[in-house]
């Protein structure tokens, strides 16, 4: 029974945030219409597919750090908070961050069930988001100081030519590290359901075609207009970190890690580029979910358990 509910409640789950996140991941090539809205969608669908198979079990270690002993009851209850919270996220067309929700309910419900929760490494997961968001903004600033400088001097339609190249291989990329830290976070907790890797693999052709329209484009429009050099940095220092997260088994957002690159770019220029209020707005409400996520998984599992 519980292995059903699981498989189900992971198939939304997984499909709300593959769809939340095509905006973070391809939004940049499609809002500037270097490719099409539909290839843009199935280039995030390859990308989070190839990432999940190809390194989706590195994320295993932190889920059981963070619940050692993770019955199908616990698994259920941080699996259903987490698509509570994303459907309504979804409503309000709000970029949310899985790995900051989905692991702020796993703590809430392994206090609640008397677990001995890995103290040491939820210290490291939160020390490290902080971290890379600060060494997101440091490095894209640098870069772009750098960059902005030499990418177009020697031709310039040249220059335009392999930015948008490179910006298409990092829109795969982002969409990679997301399905092997982000999506393979919520795979770890499909540990013993028949068919799990299919299961996964459709919620994320399903939710990019259906559940990512309201949000494409929303970051790149409404936090920064983008460059074809700002978004090739922004990318590619969020890929670098969440990368680095995936290889230490420490789950990390997307988003986290884009959006303090943009900051970084911004930064970087005489005049300011960025529209702050979207940012902070973003970042509240990171603060606020996990609050409100530690306090929810622990309520419904000592009310369940």
């Amino acid at each position: 029974m519980y292995g059903s509910l699981i498989a189900i409640t992971a198939f939304v789950l997984i499909a709300l945030v593959s769809g939340n996140n095509v905006s973070v991941c391809t939004g940049s090539v499609i809002s500037s219409r270097i490719v099409k809205k539909r290839t843009g969608i199935l280039m995030a669908i390859v990308g989070y597919s190839a990432g999940l198979l190809l390194q989706g079990g590195l994320l295993k270690f932190g889920f059981s750090s963070i619940l050692p002993l993770p019955s199908p009851i616990l698994v259920e209850v941080a699996l259903l908070v987490s698509s509570i919270i994303f459907i309504i996220s979804h409503l309000y067309k709000v970029s949310l961050s899985l790995s900051i929700t989905f692991a702020s309910v796993l703590i809430g419900i392994a206090l609640a069930a008397g677990q001995a929760v890995g103290a040491y490494f939820i210290l490291e997961m939160i020390l490290f988001w902080i971290l890379a968001s600060a060494g997101s903004v440091i490095t894209a600033f640098y870069l772009m100081k750098y960059l902005s400088k030499r990418i177009y001097q020697k031709n310039i339609w040249g220059g335009i030519g392999r930015a948008r190249i490179v910006l298409i291989a990092f829109s795969f990329l982002t969409a990679f590290v997301l399905g092997s830290n982000t999506i393979g976070f919520v795979y770890a907790s499909m540990s013993g359901v028949q068919y799990s890797l299919p299961i996964a693999i459709l919620a994320i052709i399903f939710g990019s075609f259906l559940v990512s329209g309201r949000e494409i484009s929303r970051v790149s429009k409404d936090i920064l207009p983008m460059r074809y050099t700002n978004a090739l940095i922004s990318q590619f220092v969020s890929i670098a970190f969440v990368e680095f997260g995936t290889l230490l088994s420490l789950p990390l957002s997307n988003s986290q890690t884009f959006i303090s690159s943009l900051y970084g770019v911004s930064m970087s220029y005489k005049t300011k580029l960025i529209l702050r209020k979207p940012a902070v707005m973003i970042v509240s409400i990171w603060v606020v979910t996990a609050v409100i996520s530690v306090f929810l998984g622990y309520t419904l599992t000592r009310l369940l358990v």
